[in-house]
């Protein structure tokens, strides 16, 4: 898309804002019945309040987590990688350039570091979300370790401007830094050249290489993957989760565009005062949170997952737009396997078939899943989801 148009359309999008139809759209979706009727009734089978668990209690949970990884001989080590704020991406858009410290885990079975296979998968988290949604302390939806039960390495991560990363001003970077940052961390899986934070009980004491790398992102998540691989290669799979460059849901846009607004107006205010500015929330509030990512899903995983919900940089929203323009220009050049995963009562995206489509140069798979809601892993069938995925990667090696 040339130039002309993309102004053309950020212009379109600029007015929207300032419309009087974006602020009775905005008025609707903070009416939490008028919320759920836009989200299709995305919050059918889920109840009307999340209780977090108290400190204490959250402690509790991550304790036997941790006594059940080391019980089924996984390996889950904190990490770190340094890397630079820029951007040389084809999503063009503006980066601090400074050197950046993202912190995560490396999650795998004790096997990997016995002579089994050398593949990992990079995982990028949504905009609403952080490291925390492939590491619930909830049994059964602890995704890094579900997958290293059926055999596979994850890195899971705080994108930079979450959780335990790096957060600089939320106006210093953007979707095209983000992916930037992805594949320096790819580089440094292959090379060994990350850091461990700890000593696994099981595991090598050094930070080791992989020979085969894929990468996967949940929903925005999945638009930085796909950045990342059509902008550098360098990846030997790719998977997209709840993500779609055409198939938003008006639910979604609303979302989107008054944290957009909230941005304009330099974001919203912080939680703590050493929190850096330039952060907006995708969903206003608890409730929005929970009928915007949930559908048919357990009470004690939308309790577990509330206190989570993240801010999230500007940079990164006021550059998502025309990154769509990029997607849709240079998704044909992917040349690996993709898989493509939606649950089919997504109150956000919709139209995975359509996505795929877009893959005209890949082998693709796409999976739908029954029930499931913008958190496709967190709805009762995750079983049976972790299974999928475990499929397609040792169908291919990866």
């Amino acid at each position: 898309m040339s130039i002309i148009k993309r102004v053309a359309v950020l212009g379109a999008a600029v007015a929207l804002l300032a419309s009087p139809v974006a602020a009775a759209m905005t008025a609707a979706a903070d009416t939490p019945a008028a919320g759920a009727a836009a989200s299709g009734g995305a919050a059918a089978g889920t109840a009307a309040v999340s209780v977090p668990p108290s400190p204490a209690e959250a402690a509790a949970a991550a304790k036997e987590t941790a006594a059940r990884l080391a019980a089924r001989h996984i390996v889950d080590v904190p990490v770190s990688f340094t890397v630079r704020n820029t951007n040389g991406s084809k999503a063009g858009c503006r980066t601090s350039g400074a050197t950046q410290r993202i912190s995560g885990h490396l999650t795998a079975p004790a096997s990997v570091w016995a002579g089994g296979k050398r593949a990992v998968t990079l995982y990028q988290h949504g905009i609403a979300s952080g490291e925390w949604y492939w590491r619930l302390d909830v049994p059964g939806y602890h995704y890094a370790e579900e997958l290293a039960v059926r055999g596979h390495a994850s890195v899971t991560i705080d994108r930079l401007g979450y959780g335990a990363s790096d957060r600089p001003d939320g106006f210093d970077t953007c979707i095209g830094a983000e992916a930037d940052i992805a594949h320096q961390i790819v580089q440094q899986l292959r090379a060994g050249t990350y850091s461990l934070d700890g000593t696994p009980a099981e595991g090598p004491a050094t930070a080791q290489g992989f020979d085969t790398v894929t990468l996967a992102g949940q929903s925005n998540g999945g638009q930085v993957a796909q950045i990342a691989a059509y902008s550098f290669g360098a990846v030997d799979g790719l998977m997209i989760m709840d993500w779609t460059d055409r198939g938003l849901t008006p639910e979604a846009n609303t979302r989107f565009f008054t944290a957009l607004q909230g941005c304009m107006a330099g974001g919203r205010p912080s939680r703590e005062p050493s929190d850096p500015s330039g952060y907006v929330y995708y969903d206003l509030g608890p409730d929005q949170f929970r009928r915007g990512n949930f559908h048919d899903t357990e009470q004690r995983v939308m309790d577990a997952a509330a206190p989570h919900q993240n801010r999230h940089p500007c940079g990164d929203m006021s550059s998502q737009l025309d990154s769509v323009f990029t997607d849709l220009e240079h998704l044909g050049s992917i040349r690996v396997p993709v898989l493509l995963v939606y649950g089919d009562e997504d109150a956000r995206v919709t139209g995975g078939a359509a996505h795929q489509r877009l893959f005209t140069g890949a082998p693709t798979e796409l999976v739908t899943v029954p029930g499931a809601g913008h958190y496709a892993t967190m709805a009762r069938s995750a079983a049976s989801t972790f299974d999928r995925i475990d499929a397609w990667l040792d169908a291919r090696g990866l």
